[in-house]
């Protein structure tokens, strides 16, 4: 056995130093980090030891292991990727959490409540049914035995109005 793994080892060093440059400077231009590189190429070694077995052709392994490079890169850039779009919604929960995020909060529900609240009474009455109990307008015009029109007037009425008594709230 010892026979075998010995050849194996050999075989393998040997591709290791005929490869290490041309992988190296490929791979630098991909990443351009000296470290980054280094890690790489490491874990693209560690690839073809697992694999040595299934290697046939010791004369065109560099693309083997550019691709085995390449894909490594690929995934450590979409891992970063997933844990900065990981970080920022923990961030945003966190905030969204916070006792200020709260009091916005109530504070902006008293603010449109209140606004609704100035609407005429017919046009508060379809603008709540529609936005806060989900009717459709067929079900609100069946509900209050008025036309479709008219509810979709009442609600253009509410909106226009609703969108000049909120003008003063800033977008974020």
């Amino acid at each position: 056995m010892k026979p075998i793994r010995n050849k194996t080892q050999h075989r393998f060093n040997c591709i290791v130093e005929e490869t290490f440059d041309r992988l190296y400077s490929s791979l630098y231009l991909l990443c351009n980090d000296k470290q980054r590189c280094e890690d790489i190429i490491q874990e693209t070694y560690i690839r073809l030891w697992k694999n040595i077995d299934q290697v046939q052709d010791d004369e065109t392994i560099i693309r083997l292991l550019k691709l085995y490079a390449r894909n490594i890169f690929l995934d450590e850039v979409r891992s970063a990727a997933r844990r900065k779009a990981s970080l920022a919604r923990h961030i945003r929960e966190e905030e969204m959490d916070s006792p200020a995020a709260h009091m916005e909060d109530r504070e902006l529900y008293t603010t449109i409540q209140s606004a609704i609240n100035k609407l005429p009474p017919q046009q508060q009455l379809i603008f709540r049914l529609h936005k806060e109990q989900a009717l459709s307008y067929k079900q609100i015009s069946a509900r209050m035995n008025i036309g479709t029109g008219t509810i979709e007037a009442h609600m253009n009425r509410a909106l226009k109005t609703l969108k000049q008594l909120l003008s003063h709230l800033k977008r974020k």
